[in-house]
């Protein structure tokens, strides 16, 4: 894939984002411990249908690891574009899969409505934590690696969206399945 994506519109700052403070990583850290109960108990009442893709859907998103710590504190460009990466492939394989899923149950007959326009291009979110130390110029090039683009008008946002640049084919192509015609010279036992 092509690392080339749409540049940022003037005015938007792109590079990477400020450390976060020692003192509230290491509160956060240590205190965590404290209110994690209530926050699951929180999650498990008010799940929300529209949260990050890229966090996966458990209690452990809101768990600051010894190693998410060592990487807010001390990590490299190099630490950062591989966290970033891996939720980018867990973000964007969702969302596709979401949509291809869609476009399965919608598409083949067995309802009325048909999955088809702007709903055939995949959506997610990545939070800042995610990118942090590459700013979102770095996950605009991580995103186009895998066919994906920013949406810049939402850069400035707590979380940043991304599409992608090809929408997922109307129509999937599956060898026999049970919504497919059987072949022409007729089939079965000879």
């Amino acid at each position: 894939m092509s690392t080339w994506h749409p540049p940022a519109p003037p005015g938007i700052d792109t590079g990477p984002l400020p450390r976060r403070g020692a003192v509230g990583l290491w509160l956060q850290f240590w205190l965590q411990w404290f209110w994690l109960p209530f926050r699951v108990v929180w999650y498990l009442f008010d799940h929300p249908a529209g949260d990050c893709v890229a966090e996966g859907h458990t209690y452990r998103k809101f768990v600051l690891t010894p190693s998410r710590y060592r990487l807010e504190r001390h990590g490299t460009r190099a630490e950062w574009e591989a966290w970033a990466d891996r939720a980018l492939a867990q973000g964007t394989d969702a969302a596709t899969r979401g949509v291809v899923g869609s476009v399965e149950h919608y598409n083949t007959g067995r309802t009325r409505y048909q999955v088809k326009g702007d709903a055939l291009v995949p959506r997610t979110t990545i939070r800042r934590r995610y990118y942090r130390g590459i700013g979102a110029e770095g996950l605009a090039v991580l995103a186009a690696r895998r066919g994906w683009q920013i949406d810049w008008n939402d850069a400035r946002k707590s979380e940043i969206h991304l599409f992608r640049s090809q929408p997922v084919q109307p129509y999937p192509q599956q060898s026999g399945g049970p919504h497919q015609q059987p072949p022409a010279g007729g089939g079965g036992w000879r």
